[in-house]
């Protein structure tokens, strides 16, 4: 990925820090350079530029606030660089229009975090329309939810995503990563764990991984998901379901961005961005001592919370057509349908309402009714008719046996807030079965996609 070059303007009287900015500068784009006020003036009458960084002090003190106010006038984001550290100078430069300042000396670090306030600035409106779009959302308080994610881009913090089940969390997790990539400019990994789909004993290694021999079935070493992640996001789905003992192993490797995999002496070090989420509250489970309240304060940062579709109504009806355009067939709701599906709880939020609208579309009807939707809802979301002979021979029994027993999965999980441990037990099945019936639903869901 290909950062974009821009057009730079270097405004400085000394030729020294001129060569010097310019070096740092170079790999950023084209740029031009001005030794006194009366020159960049000039150049700005005959060019556009896309950044600027100006000395305040030229051919006379403070020259460079009339830059300030030129710049503004063009929309170039522009940037003091001054030894001059007085509150009311600084003060004055803001006023007329400077986007940051920085006293000399500066570092690369600075310089670095310049570049990308620049771009998360300039495309700051293309970003939340690119989000709006993704929710499907004219939702004001989702919205203004969604707009700290250009702050979080800044910052290598923690995010933290709370929202029942269904709401996007996955989605947005996802955003974060290529927007990051964008702003960076490279490729980075995107490491994602379902903590709640991993059993207790096998979550240590999966996140810290393990040498040869490190137990009985270790026939040779894995790296884990947090050395995976090294430069990139780590994602950590369903954070409230962690064991206490993986929360505090995993706070010390955060804090410390370094660990031991199981087994091994040699220490790994691992530069990662946390991204966590949860449909449960957190504060609820720390008070009743199920959540360490030292690794929620590790794991907070840039915090969103997204709302269920129950309290987006007026975003429903645009969810319906996306969705029924995204299918290969076409259907209709009449009058009565329309109110149900406006009215409707929705508990498992969008991800519910996509699966209405697929299995509306498998049936023979193209519009819907009432009736229809009160059939849908008063039971679960698996096949209408579980000993279908016709439809047995067509598929045949191992096929349909496989699709009952996803469906039910699906439905349990989704009623189970994807609580793997309560799923076990609803169900009565066995780890092995579990993810067995697991890996064949994954499998068909991505073949759908």
């Amino acid at each position: 990925m290909e950062a974009l070059k821009l057009k730079i303007l270097i405004v400085e009287d000394d030729l020294l820090s001129r060569l010097s900015l310019r070096s740092r500068l170079e790999t950023k784009g084209d740029i031009l350079e001005a030794s006194s006020a009366i020159v960049a003036k000039s150049m700005l009458e005959k060019h556009t530029f896309d950044i600027a960084f100006v000395d305040l002090d030229l051919e006379h003190e403070l020259a460079g606030l009339e830059i300030i106010k030129c710049l503004k006038d063009k929309s170039t984001y522009s940037v003091v660089l001054s030894g001059r550290k007085d509150d009311l100078i600084i003060e004055k430069a803001y006023e007329l229009g400077c986007n940051d300042y920085l006293a000399k000396p500066f570092t690369k670090s600075s310089l670095e975090l310049i570049f990308k306030k620049h771009l998360t600035t300039t495309n700051k409106a293309q970003t939340l329309q690119e989000l709006k779009d993704i929710f499907l959302t004219n939702d004001n308080s989702l919205i203004k939810e969604l707009e700290i994610i250009d702050q979080a881009l800044l910052s290598q913090r923690p995010v933290l995503i709370s929202g029942e089940s269904g709401t996007g969390k996955t989605f947005l997790a996802k955003f974060i990563h290529q927007l990051s990539q964008k702003v960076l400019g490279k490729k980075s990994a995107f490491i994602h764990l379902n903590c709640a789909e991993i059993s207790e004993n096998l979550i240590d290694s999966e996140l810290f991984g393990y040498e040869k021999g490190a137990f009985t079935g270790a026939q040779k070493s894995k790296k884990g998901m947090l050395e995976l992640a090294d430069g990139g996001i780590l994602f950590l789905d369903e954070i409230a379901t962690l064991p206490l003992s993986i929360q505090k192993k995993l706070l010390k490797a955060i804090e410390e961005k370094s660990f031991y995999p199981l087994g091994s002496e040699k220490m790994i070090h691992s530069n990662f961005r946390l991204i966590t989420a949860t449909c449960e509250n957190l504060q609820e489970k720390i008070s009743k001592g199920e959540f360490r309240a030292d690794f929620f304060f590790r794991i907070e940062g840039f915090n969103v919370s997204l709302k269920s579709l129950r309290e987006r109504k007026d975003d429903i009806n645009r969810l319906i057509q996306f969705f029924i355009k995204k299918g290969e067939r076409l259907i209709v709701f009449d009058s009565q349908a329309k109110l149900m599906m406006n009215t409707y709880k929705w508990p498992g939020n969008v991800r519910e309402l996509e699966r209405t609208i697929e299995i509306l579309q498998t049936r023979e009807k193209g519009i819907v009714t009432a009736i229809d939707l009160e059939n849908l809802f008063s039971k679960p979301i698996i096949s209408t008719n579980l000993i279908d002979l016709d439809h047995i021979k067509e598929i045949g029994l191992k096929n349909y046996i496989e699709n009952l027993e996803t469906n039910i999965l699906k439905l349990v999980l989704d009623s189970n807030d994807d609580k793997v441990r309560k799923t076990l037990s609803d169900l009565k099945i066995s780890n092995n079965s579990f993810y067995r019936i697991l890996d064949n639903l994954k499998l068909r869901e991505s073949e759908r996609a």
